[in-house]
């Protein structure tokens, strides 16, 4: 088993991209816009701690449990339960802090654009970048035999047979299907924004729009859900990704006129 260099380019890029974007994010944007670097971080921070890591550990803890097996093993209940803790756990998480370390910073609209900005960038950094980073390891190691054996012979029976559907996985998929996670990120991307500005509005006019935190729940959890049960039946990346960017255009026109009709400073251009 062996990566092609056409992937290992493949997946270079798209760890570079992983990397880089965020990056320039958090440099150029809070000028741009005329945001805070403060909610930036924050949104980086909400994404590390209420994403990551307690929805993470949720999922530990119901994966071991009869009701876990029972959702895991059907794609409809996977569907409904993953949408609806993602859009739980990311949409209170940036309500709270909104309400809290962000709640002078709640004067300026421009920081829901440095915040959302801070909330997917890191995303992109977690799903991206490690992930890539991860893959290109793997197959570095993949191009030399010896490291391959020194590999497996410090790894118990488990580990060996974890490590060999990596290498195989990495060995029999197209180069640029590293390229197309790209494309992934870039509209999970502009769903973050859409979904931080329901939320952001939400926080503000002293609570008379707090019915916008559950439409942002319910617009993400349907969201993810649906695109788990449009890739489980088509079983197509390309159709999956339109599809994703279809739906991430969807939530920004609505969170465009929400923001055109609620804000109360203009973006700097």
């Amino acid at each position: 088993m062996t990566v092609s260099t056409a992937s290992i380019v493949c997946i270079t890029i798209a760890m570079i991209i992983g990397l880089s974007v965020p990056i320039l994010m958090a440099i150029f944007l809070p000028k741009k816009t005329g945001g805070t670097r403060k909610a930036f971080w924050i949104g980086c921070l909400v994404m590390f701690l209420f994403a990551l890591t307690l929805e993470s550990y949720l999922h530990q803890y119901v994966h071991d449990t009869k009701l876990g097996e029972t959702i895991w093993n059907n794609v409809f209940l996977f569907a409904i339960y993953g949408g609806l803790m993602a859009g739980l756990f990311e949409e209170l998480g940036r309500y709270l802090a909104f309400h809290t370390v962000l709640r002078r910073e709640r004067e300026n609209d421009q920081n829901v654009l440095t915040y959302a900005a801070g909330h997917g960038g890191f995303e992109i950094i977690a799903v991206l970048f490690f992930t890539m980073l991860n893959n290109l390891t793997y197959a570095t190691v993949m191009r030399h035999p010896e490291k391959m054996e020194q590999v497996y012979e410090h790894a118990t029976a488990e580990q060996a047979e974890q490590i060999r559907e990596v290498y195989e996985q990495l060995s029999v998929t197209p180069a640029w299907t590293y390229l197309l996670s790209i494309a992934e990120r870039a509209s999970g991307l502009m769903l973050q924004f859409g979904f931080t500005i329901f939320v952001w509005f939400s926080a503000k006019k002293g609570g008379k729009k707090k019915y916008l935190l559950p439409v942002a729940i319910l617009l993400h959890a349907f969201t993810d859900g649906s695109v788990v049960l449009f890739n489980e039946f088509t079983k197509n990346a390309i159709a999956t990704e339109i599809f994703v960017f279809l739906l991430a255009i969807g939530v920004d026109v609505l969170a465009w006129k929400l923001w055109k009709s609620e804000k109360t400073k203009e973006i700097k251009a």
